[in-house]
C-alpha cells in the first residue's frame, strides 16, 4: 500500500522493542483496512468508556465516540490519508494509532491502549514507531493533541521527548470543548524512552 511515496507494509510485523519491556515477543502492529475498523471501533469503545469519563465526562465520551470513532468517521479519516495500525498480542487487538502527513509533519490523532496493557512500555514502542515512520517519510516532526487534564499520557508523551507548544480549547459542537495541549518533537531528537 502506498499513500504519499511512502510505502505502507500491508501484513503485520513484529513491534520492536516489546520483546525486552514485556517478555513477550508475539505484539505487532498490523496496518488497518476498512474491513478491519469494526475492530478499531470495538477498540475506541472499550478504551474511551474504561479512561475518559472522569476526564470529560460521559456525555462528552459518548458525543466523541459518535464524531470520531463511529465506521463513518473511521471510513473518512482512512480514506483521507491517515494510516491506521492496530496493535496486537498474539492474534488479540489491544491498541491502535492513527497519524497523517500534515504540513511537513507526522499529525499523530490516536494512540490508544486498553488500560490493562498501558504501563508496560507498549504506547512508548508505539510511539517510536510513529517517529520512525514519519522519518521515513521525510517529515520532521510529530505533533499531537492531548486532554490538559490526561496526566498520564501527557507523562508518557514527555517520556518520549514530546514538548509542550501551546494550549487549544476547541469548541467541537454539542456544547463540548477539547481541552488540549499541542505537543511536538521533531523525528530527530533521539529514541523514545531512551533519549
Amino acid at each position: 500500500m502506498s499513500s504519499g511515496g511512502y510505502v505502507i507494509e500491508s501484513v503485520a510485523r513484529p513491534l520492536p522493542g516489546t520483546l525486552a519491556v514485556t517478555g513477550r515477543a508475539d505484539f505487532s502492529l498490523r496496518p488497518v483496512t476498512e474491513a478491519s475498523l469494526p475492530e478499531v471501533a470495538a477498540l475506541a469503545e472499550s478504551i474511551w468508556w474504561q479512561c475518559y469519563p472522569p476526564i470529560i465526562g460521559a456525555a462528552q465520551v459518548h458525543y466523541m465516540l459518535g464524531r470520531g470513532y463511529a465506521l463513518p468517521a473511521l471510513r473518512r479519516d482512512l480514506r483521507g490519508g491517515s494510516r491506521y495500525f492496530l496493535l496486537q498480542a498474539g492474534s488479540h487487538p489491544v491498541g491502535f494509532l492513527a497519524w497523517s502527513p500534515r504540513d511537513g509533519e507526522a499529525f499523530l490523532d490516536k494512540l490508544y491502549l486498553e488500560p490493562v496493557w498501558q504501563g508496560l512500555g507498549l504506547g512508548q514502542a508505539m510511539l517510536a514507531e510513529v517517529i520512525a515512520q514519519a522519518r521515513h517519510a521525510g517529515l520532521g516532526g510529530v505533533a499531537l493533541r492531548v486532554n490538559r487534564h490526561n496526566l498520564p499520557a501527557i507523562r508518557a508523551y514527555r517520556r518520549a521527548g514530546f514538548e509542550i507548544r501551546a494550549t487549544d480549547c476547541k469548541p467541537i459542537g454539542g456544547g463540548f470543548v477539547m481541552d488540549d495541549y499541542l505537543m511536538w518533537r521533531p523525528v530527530d531528537a533521539g529514541r523514545p524512552g531512551g533519549g
